[in-house]
């Protein structure tokens, strides 16, 4: 457990920080997935419109994007700020490669996509 929380503060430490004003886009629903992205601060919501289901996301430090960017797909859903918040932002190929370049990224990275998922059946309001 310990090494899986080393690896998380490497691959953490291999994102680029960005400011996001409130209702600003980080993606919307069917685009290309070429970026993921790590919550570090403030909010975000996330809407899948053809299924009329929304999660709100607050001051939770969460990966978004990760399940689509991997399988070189789009995005699911559409992510948007709702106040100022701060994001670590990754390259689809650049988090692939970290992926690939330490040990227990995997298991990582497996354990942050368990978590949204479970965050996801746990908070999704229907509209």
């Amino acid at each position: 457990m310990e090494q899986m929380l080393e690896t998380g503060k490497k691959v953490l430490a291999s994102g680029i920080e960005i400011n996001y004003l409130a209702d600003e886009f980080l993606f919307r629903q069917g685009q290309k997935a070429e970026f993921v992205f790590y919550l570090q601060c403030g909010s975000i919501l996330l809407e899948w419109p053809n299924e009329n289901k929304r999660l709100f996301i607050n001051n939770k430090p969460i990966f978004i994007g990760i399940d689509e960017a991997l399988q070189g797909g789009k995005y699911a859903c559409t992510a948007m700020t709702t106040e100022k918040s701060e994001f670590l932002v990754f390259d689809r190929a650049y988090f692939n490669q970290l992926i690939t370049e330490f040990d227990h990224a995997k298991d990582y990275i497996e354990s942050m996509m368990l978590e949204f998922t479970s965050q996801l059946d746990l908070q999704t309001i229907k509209v």
